[in-house]
């Protein structure tokens, strides 16, 4: 026991070695040591000293973890529960230079660690650990912990606790077949094409819980890569007909302008092109989701089209309709606030008519939706409402008194000529600026990772002896429009994206 303590210490020989040599020593500790070792040996202790003290996690971060990983198979939850404090030192300094070679025993640590805080109704101490372990590895290579990891933000409710992680554009998918784990509740892969949707999913949700809708939506809708919506195949899962109900709502809380899978005519025989307005949906967006969306979601659809419409009256009425679908389908809040954005954009749009208007004449519209009762619509719940507007600069407007006595004084609304969506979107579109660079950067990295597959290689020696073996270069010129025609993602496998993809949309 004590040769096999030295050989776990003494493991790596520095801190400095090149990622060559370091992978040549994490492959040599595999074979000759780790391997062959039993998982009892592992998870017994040295002299009475738990093996686990006596490593370093950030230096001896392969033995660390294979150590915990003997302990939870020889003790189970209890051993989850003894460790626990080595567990969470673990995932705030891991190398995961180490880890990649581990990747079997990180996941079944880092799966046993969440599911034991869900299990016992305090996710929230687990949050901390992971969202370190993602920015401390590389937040921009998509792994399963990003979906662990955002599915237990929502659980404690930690929404700003997320938005670290979230707010890292990921452009790197690993190979949806990189490593197997049969011996994991038959999870399949390291990372499956579900672990993608679900990721999306929750950081949309996760968005809409601190009212960031622009970003909620791209996540949702068109985010940097294969979306929630949008992704490719010819089946839909149901993950996406989740993520388009949430689109539509969170659309309409952004603008009240959102377009929906209705508006679209798919393409049948002999049917001439729909005559309604483009859709918001991405371009990407295929026939089969969009039918599975128009049958799925029809009572979303509905409620965006009456809400665009701009009738109180009605939307009303479709507010009493759909209510207990929404409730259902765990929408009802974002259904709420919908209610309470349509009020105050049909008041944002009396502007385009209005220089003046008292505060009695809005009242007397009724725009309130929400059936609360109470004094809402009243002439001073009316009034507070849009000094609260002004306030959050939702409305470029003043209010004016017409007498100094209260009982006796009418409020008049000024609305001003320089609407406040001048500086919003200036300022917008500083950000969309500064975002579109960092977009580019990865895009040049991406392209450049590219030329270096083994599946771009084998492209362009395909291409050249089709063209009889001449200047290589010929195949390596059209590779680009090719690929982009494909949406080819680097890192998906070898198989075609459509067949390889088909098992996870069977939900």
């Amino acid at each position: 026991m004590e040769k096999l303590v030295e050989q776990l210490v003494a493991f790596p020989s520095s801190m400095d070695l090149s990622e060559a040599e370091l992978s040549k020593q994490c492959n040599a500790l595999l074979v000759n040591c780790l391997n062959k070792v039993s998982a009892s040996n592992l998870a017994s202790n040295v002299n009475g000293t738990n093996l686990l003290d006596l490593l370093n996690p950030a230096r001896n971060s392969l033995s660390y973890i294979f150590v915990l990983a003997a302990k939870f198979d020889v003790g189970g939850r209890n051993a989850l529960e003894v460790n626990w404090q080595y567990i969470t030192s673990f995932l705030e300094s891991f190398d995961p230079r180490q880890i990649k070679h581990a990747q079997r025993e990180f996941r079944r640590v880092a799966d046993a660690f969440c599911k034991h805080a869900a299990e016992i109704d305090r996710p929230i101490l687990a949050v901390k650990p992971l969202k370190k372990a993602i920015l401390h590895s590389n937040p921009s290579h998509f792994s399963f912990m990003h979906t662990l990891f955002t599915r237990l933000c929502l659980q404690a409710k930690c929404y700003r606790d997320a938005l670290p992680v979230l707010e890292v554009d990921v452009f790197d998918f690993p190979a949806s077949k990189s490593i197997k784990l049969d011996d994991v509740g038959g999870k399949g892969f390291e990372v499956g094409y579900r672990d993608v949707l679900e990721f999306y999913l929750y950081g949309g949700m996760l968005y809409a819980g601190v009212k960031k809708w622009r970003r909620a939506l791209d996540y949702l809708s068109h985010t940097d890569f294969n979306e929630a919506i949008a992704a490719p195949g010819s089946a839909c899962s149901i993950i996406q007909v989740e993520a388009y109900k949430k689109f539509v709502l969170i659309g309409l809380l952004l603008d009240g302008k959102v377009q929906f899978a209705s508006c679209i005519q798919v393409p049948c025989r002999g049917l001439a092109d729909c005559s309604k307005e483009p859709p918001a949906l991405p371009k990407s967006t295929s026939i089969f989701s969009v039918r599975a969306y128009k049958a799925l979601a029809k009572p979303y659809d509905s409620f965006a089209q009456v809400f665009k419409s701009g009738d109180a009256a009605q939307f009303r009425q479709e507010v009493e309709l759909t209510s207990e679908q929404f409730r259902l389908d765990g929408n009802s809040g974002l259904a709420a606030q919908c209610m309470e954005a349509f009020r105050r954009m049909r008041i944002i749009a009396l502007r385009d008519t209005y220089v003046t208007l008292g505060v009695h004449d809005i009242a007397r519209k009724k725009f309130d939706a929400t059936g609360r009762g109470g004094d809402v619509g009243s002439k001073e719940e009316t009034e507070r409402l849009i000094l609260g507007m002004i306030e959050r600069d939702e409305i470029s407007a003043s209010l004016s008194q017409s007498a100094s006595d209260p009982a006796l004084s009418q409020t008049t609304v000024h609305f001003d000529s320089n609407p406040i969506e001048e500086f919003r979107n200036l300022q917008a579109l500083e950000e969309q600026i500064q975002r579109i660079v960092t977009l580019n950067k990865q895009v040049k990295q991406m392209d450049k990772n590219l030329g270096l597959t083994r599946e771009y290689i084998q492209y362009a020696l395909k291409q050249s002896k089709s063209a009889g073996g001449g200047n290589p270069s010929g195949g390596l010129m059209t590779m680009d429009s090719d690929m982009m025609e494909l949406d080819y993602a680097p890192g998906w496998g070898d198989e075609d994206p459509e067949e390889a993809m088909m098992p996870d949309f069977e939900d």
